[in-house]
């Protein structure tokens, strides 16, 4: 069986803790603040709260693409060390950067025609595609096959669950990630929206519910009715600079069942540049 290894994005937001113990090599995706670049580290380094309080006093934030030059130099250092590439991206609805990976895949294929590299859109982002990338790696290590993994991701990644709020969704809209009639839909009424990513790999505004503490209450509900059995799931709460709210919402999941994992984290630069401060969600896989 040859030796391969699966690669993602740091729009994955798989915790850097779990990329380095597993060996998960990771492309670094960029962002900019008031102006200057930098690359997504996964937070191993990263000022999460300094960035949030930026953005909430006004500082602009935009994220891009790495040239195709850095996406080929990216899979060429795994493909020289002889091994073959599964890489999970993330949703091809909400960036170019899938395209550009895909279109090295001719040349890449030329230049070692021995090894095998295939690329799954996987239509989720950020904690909904992490949590795909922890059981692909752990598929791996219990020793899966690269096509018993592929098939897997391929069948299971719509499983991969996010549900969450945010304070402005004007974030979203000027980002491109929301269309103009659902940000203003969402913001109606001084209530709080709750999205999802659909099916089709785009965010969408799923309901609008009023009062905090009745948000919270819902996505609790929504994990209890669509999470597999509780002692094999993890469980990832993500926030952006509203920790007292995602230890609340912890609390509540902690008294519904004990997980495999439960565990808070902060948004990275590059999502949070497009949702803003104030976001809560709740990440799992749901049932098959």
């Amino acid at each position: 069986m040859s030796k391969y290894v699966i690669t993602t994005e740091t729009n994955s937001e798989i915790p850097w803790q779990f990329a380095k113990e597993h060996g998960v090599p990771f492309f670094r995706m960029p962002y900019t603040l008031n102006g200057v670049e930098a690359d997504y580290d996964l937070g191993e380094n990263t000022d999460f709260i300094d960035f949030f309080t930026q953005l909430k006093n006004g500082a602009q934030a935009a994220t891009s693409t790495k040239s195709p030059y850095d996406v080929e130099q990216f899979f060429r250092a795994q493909l020289e060390q002889g091994l073959d590439v599964l890489h999970l991206g993330f949703s091809s609805q909400l960036s170019a950067h899938y395209s550009i990976c895909t279109g090295k895949l001719e040349t890449l294929r030329a230049d070692y025609p021995k090894q095998r590299i295939e690329m799954i859109d996987t239509m989720r982002i950020s904690m909904p595609m992490g949590l795909l990338v922890m059981e692909a790696v752990e598929m791996k290590e219990a020793g899966s096959s690269f096509q018993e993994v592929y098939d897997w991701v391929q069948v299971n990644k719509l499983r991969g669950q996010g549900w969450f709020t945010v304070d402005d969704l004007m974030y979203l809209k000027r980002g491109g990630r929301l269309s103009g009639t659902a940000a203003v839909l969402g913001t109606l009424m001084e209530v709080k929206p709750v999205l999802i990513l659909d099916d089709m790999g785009k965010i969408s505004v799923y309901d609008k519910i009023k009062g905090k503490k009745n948000v919270l209450k819902y996505l609790e509900k929504t994990l209890e009715e669509n999470i597999g059995e509780p002692s094999e799931s993890r469980v990832c709460i993500l926030h952006a600079n509203s920790l007292e709210t995602a230890e609340d919402l912890k609390a509540r999941l902690s008294g519904f069942a004990t997980f495999k994992e439960l565990w808070i984290q902060d948004i990275g630069p590059v999502i949070g540049s497009h949702t803003g401060p104030g976001v809560v969600a709740v990440c799992f896989l749901k049932k098959a």
